[in-house]
């Protein structure tokens, strides 16, 4: 890194954080310890004492243990400023007014800034400003489709349509400018963004108080540059245009809020027409993006400094992830700089004892880019295009101890089975024939299953699945939860599926996709003879990979139409599937309101595009692994992400969707390394 840009990346950070630092100096209020005592202190002095100068009397203060709060409905006056402090058993949670207009133009500077320290590729720009002045307005339709979120973060929050309403013309002006600087920026740059792509699990994005991430905007710019660069449309194109068009036309009003929780900035709050307007477009945009810059980077992609970059992303994330859990200052700081959608760890202890997501939203996908940066190390010591040298080696340790903590026990088999293949196909052991090692899979596949198969009870497995979601769906109603649990479970003895459904009227409270399940597994239904049950074979599976409760109680939670089942719902629509039907959940009264997800991107696709969105999405992944001579790296290493986001729901983050989206599109254009030129 030359002097001048560590001299800006010094001088960006100190401006940012004076706003934390400004206080008045005139008025006879100043920072005090924290204590017991002192905390009706500091309820009285709201928006006086800056954060920097609370935490410099109290940076010593072993006594006590705080939390630092963002405020973002905090008025302009307040920012940066204590706007209150409670005590709750024995934390000091330390409010700090964070307004989220002026989030939204002080962490934008930043990134946007950041951006600079890409290096210019040196080539021609691609041209397209007259089309990109409809994207502010296209990011402002949020601002209303969303206005329920907006309200309750936002102190300035208007929607009324009027050129006196300074709220709305200063939000379309701001993202006007900023997505002309963004243009502007990394229009030169385009070459060599792949490279510097892993940086986005360090830099994450999310506007503090908003429902909107950084590389929404990023990647809508790149969408539209490849709309005017090529002119073309895909078959991919078509078919999401049809998709779209369901969508809009399906949705519906509902009065189901989703606070988005640790998915904030990259899913939809609430579930109506203009939302599903907003998500469809910037979600085609996005995925247009990814595939414009595999595209244009097709002849410039570096593996060695992509290394470089993964090592140095991970080992940042570790260490801030670290810094973050033992100082409630830091982990503040990383929530508000690095854009996280939730904050990280307090502590550096596991929770429920064995993971660890530190700096991440999730364990799961941040484990599962750890074990990417592994293979990717692998792959290059193997390749020899790389030797082993200090330098790598201490890079590498933070990715091992971050993997390990995580508990990513998927992460740490797919990598293991990724290097066997790489070691395999380098020694010619698998004589470099796809089919052959098609068939292992498939070999293995099926040993696996027989072997498990033959220990267990079979009608027990292929069942187990089912019986998770019988029990997670509100039959045999009872005011004791726990009796009607029993009811279930003495039910569930014979395993009659067909005779639970229908008793007491249970059909009535059942999920669509309960009801299709057991009408599938039921005999002389959807059965050939000598082939497994689908429903088995998918139960056996969820015993596998130990998704079997998650599964289930996605399986009695889902309850689409046929139409939805076909089309699905709309892209990061979870709205209808978190609200709408309601099941029974055996989990402490605090857990009732948690975030179930499915745990598995492959069902959280079937949600937002149905069983025909699922078809042709393999259909297109399955192109790109047969088209040409493809880059043994992107080959494995898209292999080994698909396989763990099949048990993870790591598709609901904007950095591992885009990560995934990028391979595929690489396989897709057959990128190469360029020091193989």
């Amino acid at each position: 890194m030359s002097k001048y840009k560590a001299l800006n990346i010094v001088f960006i950070i100190f401006a940012l954080t004076l706003p934390f630092s400004i206080y008045d100096r005139t008025d006879d209020v100043a920072a005090i310890e924290l204590s017991n005592s002192t905390v009706g202190y500091y309820q009285s002095t709201t928006c006086k004492i800056s954060l920097l100068e609370f935490y410099s009397y109290n940076f010593d203060n072993r006594d006590i243990k705080i939390y630092i709060n963002n405020n973002d409905y905090a008025d302009l006056k307040c920012f940066g400023k204590i706007t209150g402090v409670d005590k709750v058993n024995e934390t000091f949670f330390v409010s700090i007014g964070t307004n989220t207009s002026l989030n939204f133009i002080l962490q934008s500077i930043f990134w946007t800034f950041l951006l600079l320290l890409i290096p210019k590729s040196g080539v021609g720009k691609t041209k397209a400003i007259k089309f990109l002045y409809l994207l502010p307005v296209l990011f402002s339709l949020q601002v209303f489709s969303e206005s329920r979120f907006y309200s309750r973060t936002n102190i300035h929050h208007n929607i009324e349509l009027s050129t006196s309403n300074l709220y709305l013309v200063s939000t379309i002006l701001f993202f006007f400018v900023l997505l002309f600087f963004i243009y502007e920026i990394l229009n030169s740059r385009i070459k060599n963004i792949i490279n510097y792509f892993p940086f986005i699990f360090l830099l994450i994005g999310t506007y503090t108080g908003m429902n909107l991430n950084f590389y929404l905007l990023v990647g809508s710019i790149f969408g539209v540059l490849s709309f005017y660069k090529y002119k073309e449309l895909k078959i991919y194109d078509i078919v999401f245009f049809v998709f779209s068009i369901f969508w809009i036309l399906n949705a519906s009003e509902n009065d189901y809020f989703f606070d988005t929780d640790k998915l904030r900035g990259f899913t939809s709050s609430s579930y109506s027409t203009s939302t599903q307007i907003f998500w469809s477009i910037v979600i085609y945009l996005l995925i247009k993006g990814a595939i414009f810059i595999a595209k244009e980077s097709k002849n410039y992609f570096r593996i060695d400094k992509f290394l470089k970059n993964l090592l140095i992303s991970s080992s940042l994330v570790v260490f801030f992830g670290i810094v973050g859990s033992n100082s409630a200052l830091f982990n503040f700081l990383n929530f508000y700089f690095f854009g996280q959608n939730k904050r990280g760890m307090k502590t550096t202890e596991s929770i429920a004892g064995n993971t660890w997501r530190g700096f991440s939203s999730s364990a799961e996908s941040i484990g599962e880019f750890y074990g990417l940066v592994i293979f990717t190390t692998l792959y290059c010591l193997i390749t020899k295009r790389i030797a082993i040298n200090n330098r790598i080696i201490l890079l590498l340790i933070p990715s091992l101890y971050g993997l390990l903590r995580s508990n990513n026990f998927a992460a740490f088999l797919s990598l293991i089975i990724a290097s066997v293949f790489l070691i395999g196909l380098r020694t010619n052991f698998f004589k470099s024939n796809k089919k052959k090692i098609i068939i292992f899979l498939f070999v293995l596949l099926v040993v696996s299953s027989y072997i498990y198969g033959v220990t267990s009870d079979y009608k027990y497995i292929s069942t187990e699945l089912i019986y998770e979601a019988t029990l997670h769906q509100k039959f045999y109603f009872d005011p004791d939860p726990y009796a009607s649990y029993l009811v279930i479970e003495e039910k569930m003895i014979e395993r009659d599926l067909y005779t639970i459904l229908n008793d007491q009227g249970n059909e009535n409270v059942a999920s669509s996709a309960y009801k299709f399940l057991v009408k599938s597994f039921i005999p002389d239904q959807f059965n050939v003879p000598f082939v497994p049950n689908f429903v088995a074979i998918i139960s056996i599976i969820s015993l596998l990979i130990n998704r079997t409760e998650m599964w289930g109680i996605f399986i009695a939670k889902h309850s689409p139409t046929l139409p939805e089942s076909l089309f699905g719902v709309g892209p990061l629509q979870l709205n209808n599937y978190l609200y709408e039907h309601d099941v029974r959940l055996d989990v402490p009264n605090y857990k009732i309101d948690s975030l179930f997800l499915p745990h598995s991107s492959l069902l959280d696709m079937f949600i937002f595009s149905g069983i025909f969105g699922l078809l042709f999405l393999i259909l297109l992944i399955t192109k790109s692994y047969l088209k040409g001579d493809n880059n043994l790296y992107f080959q494995l290493a898209t292999i080994y992400l698909l396989i763990n986001y099949l048990k993870s729901d790591s598709i609901l983050y904007i950095n591992a969707f885009l990560l995934v989206n990028l391979y595929i599109s690489c396989l897709y254009f057959n990128v190469k390394d360029i020091k193989n030129e």
